[in-house]
């Protein structure tokens, strides 16, 4: 990356870490709790920074807090082989998690880019990602009427 990219992804992260701006209102996240990942990753769902130094990005938040904090986001590539597009940023992963979601990102190349320019609705989104394991699976919901009825709709007897 050169220096010029690293600048342009240092002003990136002074505008997104200021919270009082609408940018947090078109993000989608992927929480810690829901995926199988180390951490929080965010994706633009409306093509607005999904270019940054020429190249398509998430942010991963760089703990493994459960909570948002915008102060701890920073820019990864989406490609074969991600980057992390800043540098001296203190980040509160081990390597081991850090290559997890380098794996995600390389892994979930196409529906990341295709779910920032809306090509694909977020249903086939997390769908895709629980094909590929990185998204818990949704449990079955079980309906309070088939503790009382069977599949003829007739009334159970206990």
């Amino acid at each position: 990356m050169t220096e010029e990219q690293e600048k342009e992804a240092k002003r990136f992260l002074e505008y997104i870490r200021d919270t009082s701006n609408e940018f947090w209102e078109m993000v989608s996240h992927i929480f810690k709790k829901q995926s199988n990942l180390p951490a929080n990753i965010y994706i633009d769902d409306y093509d607005r920074w999904i270019d940054l130094c020429g190249k398509k990005i998430i942010l991963f938040q760089t703990n493994n807090n459960y909570d948002t904090d915008y102060s701890k986001m920073i820019p990864m590539s989406i490609e074969k082989n991600p980057e992390i597009l800043v540098k001296d940023e203190k980040i509160d992963l081990t390597p081991s998690e850090i290559v997890e979601i380098k794996r995600f990102v390389s892994e979930c190349k196409k529906p990341l880019v295709q779910i920032g320019k809306g090509k694909i609705d977020y249903e086939d989104f997390y769908d895709i990602l629980r094909e590929k394991g990185f998204y818990k699976k949704r449990k079955k919901s079980k309906f309070i009427f088939d503790d009382f009825f069977d599949e003829n709709f007739e009334i159970k007897e206990n």
